[in-house]
């Protein structure tokens, strides 16, 4: 899934963070699969189009999925985390510039160190306007992941995604008591309708499935929908 550049929702979402001049921003979920990669690169696109340059940096280690488009060159040292690179979702294969999650157990317990990783976001934004990192699920947390409210914490603010529908009440303050006892400073909180769309995102849709020949009543169909307001509520 890919979020258009152009959803007022995104739009929303930039204004309440990259476009007041947050510079590092963590974005979390308390579960897996909630949307939050999804989000990190429609951020980051939206916000190259600002004319920002931006880093996209995977520390989700739960499920890491940005990888490079190009092997590491020839006689690169090792180091923490790699260089940014050009790297590509796995999923959707846009291009652009980020960093792979880290591997190594050695390399993990590193940046759980008070002060590595704000150094490295440091580093980072003396080259780039934004950094924008993808963190593990809060509540997921065992040896092999960096904290998400660690990275927050790091991070100037942090951006809490919450799948509508499947994530629990009690689920979601869980995550949020890991911010606050972090020292996170939560930002925004976005709420994915991903399995709870509007009526009319429904009917736009079915009109779609209309065969090419019905041209005519698919344009009448679409702007028929369009035309009521009471369709477009989001409850």
């Amino acid at each position: 899934m890919q979020i258009p550049t152009h959803y007022m929702e995104l739009e929303r979402v930039h204004e309440a963070t990259l476009a007041r001049g947050l510079r590092a921003l963590a974005v979390c979920a308390a579960e897996p699969d909630e949307g939050v990669s999804t989000l990190v690169r429609a951020l980051a696109r939206r916000n190259l189009l600002a004319g920002r340059s931006t880093l996209v940096v995977d520390l989700n280690l739960h499920h890491p999925t940005l990888v490079p488009v190009l092997d590491a060159p020839l006689g690169a040292e090792p180091g923490l985390l790699a260089p940014p690179q050009l790297v590509v979702g796995e999923v959707i294969g846009e291009v652009m510039t980020g960093v792979v999650a880290p591997s190594g157990a050695g390399n993990t317990l590193r940046l759980r160190e008070p002060g590595v990783l704000e150094g490295q976001i440091r580093l980072w934004l003396e080259c780039f306007d934004s950094v924008i990192i993808d963190t593990s699920p809060l509540n997921r947390v065992n040896a092999q992941n960096i904290p998400a409210e660690r990275v927050a914490a790091a991070c100037e603010g942090a951006l809490l995604v919450v799948l509508a529908g499947h994530t629990r009440s009690a689920t979601v303050d869980q995550a949020l008591q890991r911010l606050r006892q972090a020292g996170a400073e939560l930002k925004a909180a976005v709420f994915n309708d991903r399995d709870n769309p509007r009526l009319a995102d429904e009917l736009h849709r079915e009109v779609r499935r209309l065969p090419r020949w019905a041209g005519r009543l698919k344009r009448h169909l679409h702007r028929s929908v369009a035309g009521m307001p009471l369709l477009s509520l989001e409850v």
